[in-house]
């Protein structure tokens, strides 16, 4: 199954030259899933609005986003209203592999699945001055495997 999804992840206290870990709320939502199989129909999207975790930098310059994020959430799918935990992985640090956000689906419809998204994330404006408090997807696609 594949979706298009838009992620905001805000840290809190902002990111700096010296502070490098912060708390992370996200946010996201998940649209146009149809199942090439079929049999997934009733999760056609879904909604994010739990997920909490930590985000670790370099430091140095935090705008320049080599960083990892880890955390766990909820999906909450429509029309079906059935409910999915998973747990999460942003690395946005290419010394650390793959620029992308992977999930491990945990409970629920699709437990047992991951996923994989790959796209651009933007920093706040105002980054370079008041450091890092969030990054944006803005569209992206996920992919889950194992559906």
């Amino acid at each position: 199954m594949t979706c298009n999804v838009n992620v905001h992840l805000s840290f809190s206290p902002a990111l700096t030259a010296t502070r490098t870990t912060a708390d992370v709320v996200a946010v996201a939502t998940v649209v146009n899933c149809p199942s090439p199989s079929g049999n997934r129909n009733d999760r056609q999207a879904g909604s994010v609005s739990d997920a909490t975790g930590t985000i670790t930098s370099l430091g140095g310059v935090p705008c320049n986003l080599l960083a990892t994020i880890t955390g766990s959430g909820t999906v909450d799918w429509s029309p079906d209203g059935g409910r999915t935990t998973f747990d999460f992985t942003v690395n946005t640090n290419p010394l650390n592999g793959l620029i992308a956000l992977r999930t491990a689906q945990t409970s629920g419809p699709l437990a047992g699945t991951t996923s994989l998204t790959v796209a651009a994330a933007n920093p706040n404006l105002g980054c370079a001055l008041g450091g890092l408090s969030s990054l944006t997807v803005p569209i992206g696609q996920i992919r889950f495997v194992g559906t």
